[in-house]
């Protein structure tokens, strides 16, 4: 619960929409550090950039919260950002999206908010719509990937 919680405070930060958002969460068996290789790799191989990786373990110590890894990785396709917040500049606490990634036991869990979860905020938007479900269907394979990673030999 605390480690669905930290990630909660980490991915949902500046939420103002919902009761409640849709989290797209995996298990891989790898270890951590391993995972945050792969997955900085396979962010570009989808065409992606990645902005900035954050590192979260000092911080959510003070929330008397341990981890051996805790990074969040910032990423997006520049031009689509910025297309979409010069129509919707109240997009911008949700881009770039983010991807979680933190050791548990000899696994390592990762997280993102789904990004369809913000399409409530925008009915009238069919091109928002659209690319929402595109950034979900990125990132729901990104993560299927990580699931099935092994740690190298």
């Amino acid at each position: 619960m605390k480690k669905l919680l930290a990630i909660l405070l980490i991915l949902g930060a500046g939420a103002t929409f919902a009761n409640e958002q849709n989290l797209v969460m995996v298990r891989s068996p790898a270890k951590a550090a391993h995972v945050m290789d792969v997955l900085k790799e396979t962010v570009l191989e989808y065409g992606y950039q990645t902005a900035h990786v954050q590192r979260c373990d000092g911080g959510m110590a003070e929330f008397h919260y341990k981890s051996d890894f805790y990074r969040v990785v910032f990423f997006g396709k520049i031009e689509e950002v910025r297309a979409v917040l010069q129509r919707h500049p109240e997009m911008s606490p949700y881009l770039p999206l983010k991807i979680a990634v933190v050791a548990e036991n000899e696994g390592t869990v990762l997280a993102s908010v789904d990004p369809r979860s913000l399409a409530p905020m925008f009915p009238d938007d069919p091109e928002l719509q659209v690319q929402l479900a595109r950034w979900y269907n990125d990132i729901r394979a990104m993560l299927n990937e990580m699931r099935d990673l092994k740690n190298p030999k």
